[in-house]
């Protein structure tokens, strides 16, 4: 019970905990979590409803461990008490979600589409699926190995796209490709699956661990300098939590490192003049566990994106939470889009957080970093050509 014990209850944690901003009551913030948490441990408490709405109501955000003074792995624990606990249907659709993810999206797409299904969709519990409906399934899961090769490589780099833009947002895997390219990389694409991070969370630690050993078994058989995936959540579990898991990682690269490390000249003719105003979210798990937004945000300046703002706070979408907690997601994520209207256009590094600003702000210029950089690269002239987007 040490790792109870440890916290002096100095409430550091619940200062930056956007649960607790929510529901506005200890046993909602971090170290009222741990206490709930020896509690069962203890046999103080039975493991009911109420107990399962605090325990998973946490958004695994990791802000609480970035502010406690001693370091306290709370999502660790989170982890490991939803593990115990007995899983409703949600949790189930989770659980094949993760495994099944093309399926998942196509069945999605065809209850869309029918006239006589497509009420389902409105029934209470699946209302939250509606977000997914903003983008269409664009890919189909390739089962080969994908190859872009250069004349005289830098390296070789392969990339993690994570579900959502696999089957989702699959042009963010093109940008990546052409920019990596571009950086003089041979780019390797193998055959993807669920980084693991939604079943750990719904508390199927079991089947996380196989997925990561199928992506450890995978990526490991390469001879290459690292992994690039473009999603925050992916990046922080194939290299952190895989060795928690496994007790190995995935090596993670950050782009913006790349154009540094490799000595790619940001020239003229790369460059170009951006109009448009943009802020760029920083969503929680680039802030608390990536922290690679201000590099970003760099090469973007660089290459002539000159009015970006820097914003960071949850979206509301938090993986699991908003499907669990849909009422209090959207509520999240009605204050963000009052935050960012002034804006022409937002940018990100998380594709989670950009399907639920897709969703609420369908007017509004959405894109992923990636998809930035490269059609600068592409439209960028000598003479600064101004682009538009």
């Amino acid at each position: 019970m040490d790792f109870l014990t440890e916290c002096t209850k100095c409430g550091k944690c619940k200062e930056i905990c956007p649960s607790y901003e929510l529901f506005l009551n200890e046993s909602f913030s971090p170290r009222g979590r741990l206490r709930l948490v020896r509690a069962l441990a203890e046999n103080e408490v039975m493991p009911g409803n109420a107990l399962k709405q605090r325990i998973f109501s946490c958004f695994l955000c990791g802000a609480c461990e970035n502010n406690c003074p001693l370091n306290i792995d709370v999502c660790n624990f989170i982890y490991k008490t939803r593990a115990k606990m007995k899983k409703g249907f949600l949790l189930y659709l989770f659980k094949y979600f993760s495994f099944y993810p093309g399926l998942f999206f196509s069945v999605l797409q065809l209850l869309n589409s029918s006239k006589h299904l497509k009420s389902l969709l409105n029934y209470p519990r699946l209302t939250f699926l509606h977000r997914f409906l903003t983008v269409s399934v664009k890919q189909k899961q390739q089962d080969f190995l994908q190859v872009y090769t250069k004349l005289k490589p830098a390296g070789r780099i392969a990339i993690f796209s994570g579900c959502s833009v696999n089957y989702l947002l699959p042009s963010i895997t093109g940008s990546l490709i052409y920019i990596l390219n571009r950086l003089n990389f041979e780019v390797i694409v193998p055959k993807q699956y669920c980084c693991g991070a939604p079943l750990l969370a719904a508390g199927f630690k079991k089947d996380a661990i196989k997925l990561a050993k199928k992506n450890l078994k995978t990526y490991k058989s390469f001879n290459i300098e690292g992994v690039i995936t473009t999603c925050p959540t992916c990046a922080h579990f194939i290299e952190n939590v895989y060795k928690e898991l496994t007790g190995e990682g995935i090596s993670v690269l950050n782009i913006a490192d790349l154009f540094e490390d490799f000595n790619f000249s940001i020239n003229s003719q790369d460059k170009a003049i951006v109009e448009s105003s943009a802020f760029f979210h920083v969503s929680c798990h680039s802030l608390n566990y990536v922290k690679d937004a201000d590099k970003t945000i760099n090469v973007l300046k660089k290459l002539g994106v000159a009015d970006i703002k820097k914003k960071e706070g949850c979206c509301g979408f938090a993986g699991l939470f908003s499907f669990l907690f849909e009422k209090q997601s959207m509520d999240i994520l009605r204050k963000k889009v009052l935050e960012y209207e002034t804006a022409d256009m937002i940018i990100s590094s998380c594709p989670n957080c950009l399907i639920q600003f897709k969703f609420a702000m369908k007017d509004k210029k959405i894109f992923h970093y990636v998809e930035v950089i490269n059609k600068i690269l592409l439209k960028g002239e000598k003479d600064g050509r101004t682009i538009k987007f």
